[in-house]
């Protein structure tokens, strides 16, 4: 009887998160790309610092990723070989077959697609620079039931007025402490993040050279209530310090 007892508890442990997929945008959200149109960010191949830990961290409780671009088929290639390189492992990569398409109407349609092709709840993660936000809004108002979270990386700041199911993040800390928060990011991985993050020299892999830098702490100080406060606030040290640098620099004549 308590070898039963322990199988069914192993069971409904395992399974808890096995009905959970994330979807998320490429530019600017996984990929480098500060999406300007220039040819070579676009075919560019750098990664946000400890983005693809932060995917190897979610397989512990989701069981699948469906990466969604507005970039064009012409270089599914191209994107195949960033994932692969960053072993970022994913079940579908969607991209735009037509550039003439409303970049909206291509990501909601494929979104619902998505939904509608599977039982999971889902995790949504984009960036400010488009239209995620307005499209993972409207796809959470959609499916209320379904959509657990929603993460926008903060890029150019634009405000996101009406946008109350939106979270908004600054670096793959942030992700990894709130996934944490919510119960699902094990505390080992938070840590790794953190040593990633802290020991990283190269800024424009946290902040690019066209994204928001903080120069204050506050965007940050709901971290500090956190099982990790002594570590984020090294990091937001570091972090606004890194910022101040580059505002000093770029007001000089």
């Amino acid at each position: 009887m308590k070898n039963f007892i322990f199988t069914i508890l192993v069971f409904f442990s395992l399974n808890t998160f096995a009905s959970i997929a994330i979807l998320s945008d490429l530019d600017d959200t996984i990929k480098i790309t500060q999406s300007s149109g220039n040819v070579g960010d676009l075919l560019g191949d750098k990664v946000f610092t400890a983005i693809p830990d932060f995917f190897r961290a979610t397989k512990d409780y989701s069981n699948e990723l469906h990466v969604l671009s507005a970039s064009p088929e012409l270089i599914r290639g191209h994107v195949t070989h960033v994932l692969h390189k960053h072993v970022i492992r994913f079940k579908s990569l969607t991209l735009r077959e037509s550039i003439l398409e409303d970049k909206f109407d291509f990501k909601f349609r494929e979104i619902k697609r998505i939904l509608d092709a599977s039982t999971d709840d889902f995790i949504l993660i984009g960036d400010d620079l488009g239209e995620d936000p307005e499209v993972y809004s409207a796809i959470a108002g959609l499916y209320p039931n379904r959509i657990l979270d929603v993460y926008i990386r903060v890029i150019n700041g634009r405000p996101l007025k009406k946008k109350k199911s939106l979270t908004t993040y600054y670096t793959s800390f942030d992700l990894f402490l709130r996934e944490y928060e919510a119960g699902r990011m094990g505390y080992s991985w938070v840590k790794t993040a953190l040593d990633k993050l802290i020991k990283e020299v190269r800024t424009e892999y946290i902040f690019p050279k066209k994204a928001k830098c903080p120069t204050t702490y506050h965007v940050w100080q709901w971290q500090y209530e956190t099982d990790f406060s002594n570590d984020a606030r090294a990091l937001v040290q570091k972090l606004t310090a890194a910022c101040r640098v580059r505002q000093s620099v770029n007001i000089l004549p």
